[in-house]
C-alpha cells in the first residue's frame, strides 16, 4: 500500500501500522476491506486521512511533537511518501540530537 504522510508540526507523534487491509492509527483500527477492489472512499472531516481513500493509496495527517524535531524538515514528498505491505510506517522527521533537546527544555524551564 502506498502510505503518504502529511507532516502536522504539534506536541505528539503519530504512530501508524499496516496488517493486511486493516490500517492502525494511534491504536485505532481502519478496516479498508469494507472499500470495495477498484473503488474509494471519502473520510471524516476530522479524521486523519486527508483525500481519497483507497484499499491502495492513502494520505494520512502525520503529527510530529515540534519541540523534539529540527526545526527545518523535508520538503520533498518522496521522503513522506512509502509503499508498505506490513509493519510500522516509518517516522520521516528529523529528529534533535538528546543533548540539543535536554538544553532546550532547561532554556524552556530557565524562562518560566
Amino acid at each position: 500500500m502506498k502510505i503518504i504522510l502529511s507532516p502536522v508540526a504539534s506536541n505528539k507523534k503519530t504512530a501508524i501500522a499496516l496488517s493486511g487491509l486493516v490500517l492502525t492509527i494511534d491504536d485505532v483500527e481502519y478496516d479498508l476491506s469494507a472499500i470495495p477492489e477498484g473503488g474509494q472512499a471519502e473520510p471524516e472531516e476530522d479524521s486523519h486521512f486527508i483525500g481519497i481513500v483507497t484499499r491502495e493509496s492513502v494520505t494520512i495527517k502525520y503529527e510530529y511533537d515540534s519541540s523534539k524535531a529540527e526545526p527545518s524538515q523535508s520538503t520533498d514528498w518522496a521522503d513522506y511518501t512509502f509503499d508498505i505491505d506490513d509493519g510500522e510506517v516509518p517516522c520521516p522527521i528529523q529528529w534533535l540530537p538528546i543533548e540539543q533537546e535536554i538544553e532546550q527544555e532547561m532554556e524552556v524551564e530557565q524562562d518560566v
